[in-house]
């Protein structure tokens, strides 16, 4: 089968956030499958990259990838010069999978594969999630109801990463059946190495018995950082350390830093700003709690990655994952109410520990880039099969 994904901005944009991690991590694992598996994309975010080698297909970790020239460096993201390629693009491809929703490029391009009866797998990426539906929700919802919905209710099939994303769909009315397909991690560096962790401390001045809390990833609104003030200041007289690593994105770092000062905690905090993925396995090997108190959270990658490492994880009842670990008897998963996370973490302060015994090989089986590659091409077939056309080679 030959499969062509789809989105606006593709690796190595990382700073559009972790689609574009997830997109290309299941590129790259179904390429590895044996897929076909070409990606057709723009140079947003990409301003490196030599204008010759636009419009033309280039290797990038095994997977085919077009790159197009944006119209405009800031925006909206809008090419010509895509979608005057787009008939040659989706000439031979058996399944168009998508990552797009509110973004007007999609449009065309899912018209130009539905007119050519290529079935469209979209993926959500929690951008119908109520969070990101109160965003700007006078824009979005007549967008949604004129341009999202219609192509929507004619795909394939809907890809969600998890059961939470699956519900949150009611009452949005769409009637294409939903794909269940977790985000891939690459955990073949990630797994517990206490050493690592410990000379990790030592090189950053952190001392090696006090408890590390960490919070990995983008500071933002949603993240729900706002809470961990007011949840820790009780525990002043207990010993610990809060890591914080990745960027402000809104200001919200910021505020965070003024609340812990004023708190009189300033202290307690050690910041880094976003380190390579590479150095990660080292961060949660040294963290013996990895904290994600979201607002909302449609998967939350983080919070694998820390169980890989035996990081033990407190997270909000609002991420995504937070199912699964119930299910497994992984972590701790509570409201967003400072008072039930204070008492937890008092409780926890007593006698530190780090993940169950399992946790990391459990993460390793459900969401391992390969297992997740292989339920994909099991998807892709099923819905090639009930669109009447009978999958290539793998």
């Amino acid at each position: 089968m030959r499969i062509l994904h789809f989105m606006p901005v593709y690796a190595p944009a990382w700073q559009y956030g972790g689609p574009v991690l997830s997109v290309s991590r299941l590129a790259e694992g179904l390429v590895r499958q044996g897929v076909d598996t070409r990606v057709l994309s723009t140079n947003a975010g990409l301003p490196q990259l030599p204008p010759q080698h636009l419009g033309q297909p280039q290797l990038r970790n095994g997977v085919m990838v077009t790159y197009y020239p944006v119209d405009r460096p800031n925006g909206p993201i809008h090419s010509k010069a895509l979608l005057a390629a787009l008939p040659a693009a989706l000439e031979g491809v058996d399944l168009l999978h998508i990552s797009a929703i509110w973004q007007p490029l999609g449009i065309p391009v899912q018209r130009a594969a539905l007119a050519r009866g290529i079935p469209v797998l979209a993926s959500l990426r929690g951008a119908l999630g109520p969070y990101s539906l109160r965003q700007g929700w006078w824009k979005k919802l007549p967008w949604f109801l004129w341009r999202e919905r219609p192509l929507l209710q004619r795909a394939a099939g809907l890809h969600v990463t998890t059961r939470q994303e699956e519900r949150e769909l009611a009452g949005l009315g769409l009637r294409a059946p939903r794909f269940l397909l977790p985000n891939p991690l690459d955990l073949k560096t990630l797994g517990p190495d206490p050493g690592l962790g410990r000379r990790w401390r030592q090189q950053r001045g952190l001392n090696p018995t006090t408890p590390l809390l960490l919070v990995c990833g983008r500071q933002h609104h949603k993240k729900g950082l706002d809470l961990l003030p007011t949840a820790l200041a009780p525990l002043a007289n207990k010993a610990w350390t809060l890591l914080l690593v990745g960027g402000d994105d809104d200001g919200s770092g910021a505020r965070l830093r003024a609340n812990f000062e004023r708190a009189g905690l300033g202290d307690r905090l050690h910041w880094i700003d976003t380190l390579p993925a590479g150095e990660l396995a080292a961060v949660y090997n040294a963290a013996d709690l990895l904290l994600l108190p979201s607002r909302h959270e449609n998967f939350g990658n983080v919070v694998v990655e820390a169980l890989a490492c035996g990081t033990a994880v407190l997270i909000s009842d609002r991420t995504g994952l937070a199912a699964d670990l119930a299910e497994a008897g992984f972590g701790a998963v509570l409201p967003r109410q400072s008072e039930r996370w204070c008492s937890w973490l008092e409780q926890w302060l007593r006698q530190p520990r780090r993940a169950e015994a399992g946790a990391a090989a459990w993460a390793a089986k459900r969401y391992d880039q390969a297992e997740v590659a292989a339920t994909a091409v099991e998807i892709y077939a099923r819905i090639l099969q009930t669109h009447g056309q009978r999958p290539g080679r793998p």
